[in-house]
């Protein structure tokens, strides 16, 4: 190798540790950048001669170092758990949402809550078989029926808005959703033209990943690698993101939480196209739509039901205070249409048989039968109680499931982060590294300039 060669030799060693010192300072740079992954200068042994000939004279010592690229340090099997994981985590913490809040809506145990109302008016019933001449138990029955027939109104309110309250706020996670779909599409023909190019597509692949991240999130999103450089955006087995082109996703179905199960909420590609099975937030809220929500409906819905028939089938068979046949005490059928229709106190049928007068031939029985129809098998506060047990087990089961997925997926976190993370020691070990490194090819130039000085300024000077 000549004097010549030998600076070429460690002119690359230079711009090799210089720009491995540059990747290093951008490293430190973006510790705290989201979605920054870790870069690193990949080293090449440079060599002379790339094809040897037979009478190569080439003394094979190379020809310093090639930094040939920057790449991004990631592991992909770890990339595409740590986007499952973190659609389970978004999925679970939605449907633990929606149950936290039908718990504040149902608010048991209080002593305002329909359980503590379907108490009172058992009460009210009994005090009433005691005394059926008494016009204030006649009122006390009226009042505690009416209040009890609003609180159910009020829950069954409270649930049917929860649920508009859940697919507005879908259809407003849809549309950026849409947004970043397309700006998917977009950074992928950046990026498949900045490859054809042969240009440095690391920051625009960070900006992708950190989309694709997001969308795991919300909609369950997995990738699937393109053969240059893009990546197809699938949810379940459908590609919403092809390249350069990216669909939209809407959600169709029920529009009313009436309308659901018959015709339930789906997420669809495009408006009115073949429906997808999303994960994340999405998915979660799409199962609180279709199977949560509509489940305690009905259980309220039950709970109305059968009261209205209990006590009205009772009251049929009675006497008020007038002689006259009972009459319904109520009107509906539903947690939201059930209404109070009596309106007089003595229209109540209290009595068994005959009316209720003044003499010993009148009863308050039938009023009794009712003041315990609450403890039978089936009756309205057996099928609330049920309601709000299950409501206890299921919101228990939801949390559990969040803090289960939120475990997995900080461990998948930290193996991601051991990868593909910015750690400040491992920067600065290789700051030190990489300095003394180019102080060591600064020093080779040095060393080669003072052989050359002596080979060109002090030889050849005899006879002089």
């Amino acid at each position: 190798m000549s004097g010549f060669s030998a600076l070429n030799l460690a002119n690359s060693a230079l711009t090799a540790n210089q720009r491995a010192l540059e990747v290093t300072g951008q490293n430190i740079a973006n510790v705290n950048t989201e979605g920054y992954t870790r870069q690193r200068l990949e080293l090449r042994a440079g060599n002379t001669a790339q094809t040897y000939t037979f009478y190569s004279q080439s003394d094979n010592l190379g020809d310093g170092v090639n930094s040939e690229t920057v790449s991004r340090i990631r592991d992909a099997f770890l990339e595409r758990r740590g986007l499952a994981e973190r659609g389970t985590v978004a999925s679970t913490t939605a449907v633990d949402t929606a149950f936290d809040q039908l718990e504040t809506s149902f608010g048991e145990p209080s002593k305002t809550g329909v359980q503590s109302l379907l108490t009172a008016t058992s009460s009210a019933w009994s005090q009433l078989s005691a005394t059926p001449k008494d016009s204030a138990a006649r009122e006390a029955v009226l009042a505690s029926n009416r209040s009890l027939a609003s609180s159910l109104n009020g829950l069954a309110a409270s649930v049917d808005k929860q649920w508009s309250n859940t697919r507005g706020g879908t259809v407003d996670v849809l549309t950026e959703v849409n947004a970043s779909l397309r700006e998917v599409a977009e950074l992928n023909d950046a990026i498949r033209t900045a490859t054809v190019q042969n240009l440095n597509t690391n920051d625009l692949l960070d900006q992708r990943d950190l989309l694709v991240t997001k969308l795991a999130a919300t909609i369950g999103a997995s990738t699937v690698d393109g053969p240059d450089g893009t990546v197809n955006v699938v949810v379940g087995s459908t590609a919403v993101v092809t390249g350069n082109g990216a669909s939209t996703v809407t959600l169709g179905g029920g529009v009313s939480l009436g309308a659901v199960p018959a015709t339930p909420v789906v997420l669809t590609l495009g408006n009115g196209g073949p429906p997808l099975s999303p994960g994340g937030s999405v998915g979660g809220q799409i199962k609180v739509m279709n199977e949560v929500l509509p489940s305690y409906r009905t259980a309220l819905d039950g709970v109305a039901a059968q009261l209205a028939s209990t006590v009205n089938t009772a009251l049929s068979t009675g006497f008020d205070q007038t002689g006259g046949a009972g009459g319904p005490m109520f009107t509906g059928t539903t947690a939201a249409t059930l209404t109070v229709a009596l309106t007089d106190p003595a229209r109540i049928a209290a009595a068994a048989a005959g009316p209720v007068g003044a003499d010993a031939s009148s009863d308050g029985r039938l009023a009794d039968r009712l003041s315990v129809l609450g403890q039978a098998p089936g009756s309205a506060e057996t099928l609330y109680r049920g309601a709000v047990t299950r409501l206890g087990v299921e919101a228990g089961s939801a949390t559990r499931a969040v803090a289960s997925a939120s475990a997995v997926a900080a461990q998948v976190d930290l193996a991601r982060a051991s990868v593909s993370g910015v750690n400040l020691d491992e920067e600065m070990t290789n700051l030190m590294v990489f300095k003394q490194s180019y102080a060591a090819a600064a020093r080779l130039v040095t060393a080669i300039d003072e052989m050359l000085d002596v080979l060109i300024n002090r030889t050849g000077l005899v006879g002089r």
